[in-house]
């Protein structure tokens, strides 16, 4: 036997091995498929019937019930007609108070038109005002700016100069 014999007798090998391995594998699975679909019928039985139970217990709870329900329906019913007349009647108030508003604001608007327009009158009176003060003071600063350069003429005169040069000896 040669080399290359022996190793394909050797795969070969560790293939029936590789496969005797999966088909095991594959018993023992299917085994634990079977015992776990057991559980779950038996599971699934135990579950409907607690179920059923609890069913049957909440039927005959609510059997009886009908004319609380019934009450409670009509106290819905009652409930809604009065929160759409509630809601109806608000609706109107709001109407009414956005009205009002409009209106004050309408007159408010009016009076602050009538404020300003006051102010500007005001403000061009004033300003009226002040440029006459301001020529009356100019007028009386020229007045006064007149009657000094009249006054030094008046004191440069020579009947005047002699007036006071006599009043200065007079006084020695």
């Amino acid at each position: 036997m040669s080399i290359k014999d022996k190793i394909i007798f050797i795969v070969i090998f560790i293939l029936i091995v590789g496969g005797a391995y999966i088909q095991f594998s594959y018993f023992q699975i299917m085994d634990r498929m079977d015992v776990l679909e057991e559980e779950q019928i038996k599971h699934v039985v135990e579950v409907n019937k607690e179920f059923r139970e609890d069913l049957r217990k909440l039927t005959l709870q609510f059997t009886g019930r009908g004319k609380h329900l019934r009450r409670a329906q009509e106290d819905i019913i009652a409930n809604t007609k009065l929160i759409h007349s509630t809601a109806d009647s608000l609706s109107g108030l709001i109407e009414d108070v956005a009205f009002d508003l409009t209106e004050l604001d309408r007159e408010v608007q009016k009076r602050f038109y009538s404020i300003e327009e006051d102010i500007s009158d005001l403000e061009d009176d004033f300003k009226s005002e002040r440029r006459k003060n301001s020529r009356k003071l100019s007028d009386i600063d020229q007045s006064i700016t007149a009657l000094q350069n009249d006054l030094k003429e008046i004191e440069n005169l020579n009947l005047i100069q002699k007036e006071k040069a006599k009043a200065e000896k007079d006084k020695k």
